[in-house]
């Protein structure tokens, strides 16, 4: 899971990316300090998931996004939640 290179290079607040993970901005904090979830756990499964697309989104110059009033961002950030909240979880390993 290369979720600092979404963390610092995304352009995306802790807040927004807590709602695009669908959790808490603590556990943001905390991944960003290097705790990661627990290994197999859905949580784990479905924030490599989520961080795996988000890579993508940089790959493809998507993120980060541009300027753009707060409303249109706060629009951009909850379709993009509800894009990668819908994927499936990772396989068990």
């Amino acid at each position: 899971m290369n979720f600092k290179r979404v963390l610092n290079n995304a352009g995306l607040t802790k807040i927004e990316l807590a709602f695009l993970y669908g959790v808490s901005r603590q556990t943001i904090h905390t991944w960003a300090a290097g705790g990661l979830p627990r290994a197999g756990s859905y949580t784990e499964r479905m924030a490599t998931v989520i961080t795996r697309a988000l890579n993508g989104a940089l790959d493809k110059r998507i993120l980060p996004l541009g300027p753009m009033s707060r409303d249109m961002r706060l629009v951009r950030v909850g379709k993009m939640a509800m894009t990668l909240q819908s994927m499936k979880p990772a396989p068990k390993s």
